[in-house]
């Protein structure tokens, strides 16, 4: 079967204004078909399926609100207890995802202010600040919680649609104190924000007299970001003496020829003409270092990878246990307003589940972040190549 494994996705959800337009009795009827026929185990976890349809059925069935309808769905979704399980609905950043995934080239754009968020008791919660944007130059980290937009309670959808190429400024709450920063409101489809800040990434960090090439691969979804992989490590990265993989964070996708220039030898192919030669440079240097970052944010594909790196011994892995979210999906729409991701089939690496199992590193670092913001686990990946160990 071809799937397409992806995240766990973080989940937000919006009580809003009754939508009497919106059929959710129609709504939840698909819902439970498409489970009933394409949920991995529906057949061994029958019983519990059902029960859990009787419990939640009726009131997803009365919601008066899509956002009461999305948290009654997404409530019985976390009782299953398995990742790529979601509803979606076009008040989730994620659903941009999805929707870029079935559609990439008629896809709807969404705003966007370089952050992914996942919604908590505290607000909506900071999980991914994207290189190169205005909020990663204006210090917002991970971890953050985002009050308030131009004064008014924020969401990372609904708040921002009508703010689209104006500067808006947001209430940051960290570690108990508040503050606001300035950035702009994009317009950009979901994917494409993450293969551009994948792409400005890039760079070499000089320390101790050693070049050491970083990239954050932020999804594995498709060419783009394996093309923009293989330009770094074969381009602006080719004559670094060590090279830092970021897999923290983000999104899966699929595995396959990924990381083929790491394995590689290192090699210089010309083509000679008349007057002309071109050179051609082949992989990394299958002798060159490799450390690979990981986190509780590393899931699906980037697990396999992560798995696969680790055992063919080509990599130090660094940082912390992997999310354990490892179950085949791909998107599928429910209706107009909404995507349901369901697990449909099973992944293992050597036979091994790694399904709330997760990969570990071969150096485990806590926290990630100090309290200034440093990388705690950069900057362990960079004294590792210093001085390996």
């Amino acid at each position: 079967m071809n799937c397409l494994p992806l995240l766990a996705w973080a989940l937000v959800s919006f009580q809003g204004a009754p939508s009497a337009d919106l059929n959710f009795k129609e709504a939840w009827s698909r819902i439970e078909t498409s489970i009933s026929q394409r949920f991995y185990a529906r057949t061994s976890r029958k019983d519990e399926m059902d029960k859990l349809f009787a419990k939640y059925g009726p009131l997803a069935s009365a919601a008066k609100t899509k956002g009461e309808f999305n948290k009654t769905v997404n409530d019985m979704i976390a009782e299953f207890g398995d990742s790529h399980f979601a509803l979606l609905t076009d008040e989730d950043q994620a659903y941009y995802m999805m929707d870029n995934l079935a559609n990439p080239d008629k896809a709807a754009a969404m705003p966007e202010i370089g952050l992914w968020f996942k919604q908590t008791a505290k607000g909506f919660v900071v999980t991914m600040v994207l290189e190169g944007s205005e909020a990663a130059d204006a210090d917002i980290r991970k971890g953050d919680v985002i009050k308030t937009v131009d004064g008014k309670p924020f969401s990372p959808v609904s708040s921002l649609k009508d703010k689209v190429n104006k500067k808006v400024t947001l209430e940051i709450e960290r570690d108990g104190a508040t503050s606001s920063k300035q950035v702009t409101v994009t317009s950009e489809k979901a994917l494409d924000m993450f293969v551009q800040a994948s792409r400005r990434s890039t760079r070499v960090i000089e320390q101790g007299g050693k070049k050491i090439g970083y990239f954050h691969l932020w999804t594995q979804a498709n060419d783009s970001f394996r093309n923009a992989l293989k330009s770094a490590v074969m381009g602006q990265l080719r004559n670094t003496d060590a090279f830092i993989l970021d897999l923290r964070d983000g999104f899966g996708g699929r595995p396959e020829n990924f990381f083929e220039p790491f394995f590689m030898p290192d090699v210089n192919v010309s083509y000679g003409l008349t007057g002309f030669t071109q050179q051609v440079p082949f992989g990394y240097g299958t002798k060159k270092p490799l450390v690979v970052l990981i986190n509780e944010g590393s899931r699906s594909a980037k697990e396999i990878s992560s798995y696969m790196l680790k055992k063919s011994g080509r990599a130090t892995l660094i940082g912390t246990t992997t999310a354990g979210h490892v179950l085949g999906t791909t998107p599928s729409r429910l209706n107009e307003w909404a995507f349901l991701e369901i697990p449909i089939v099973e992944v293992t690496a050597d036979g091994e589940k790694l399904e709330k199992v997760g990969v570990s590193p071969n150096i485990e670092v806590k926290p990630e972040y100090d309290k200034s913001g440093k990388d705690l686990v950069l900057a362990r990946a960079l004294k590792f190549l210093q001085d390996g160990k």
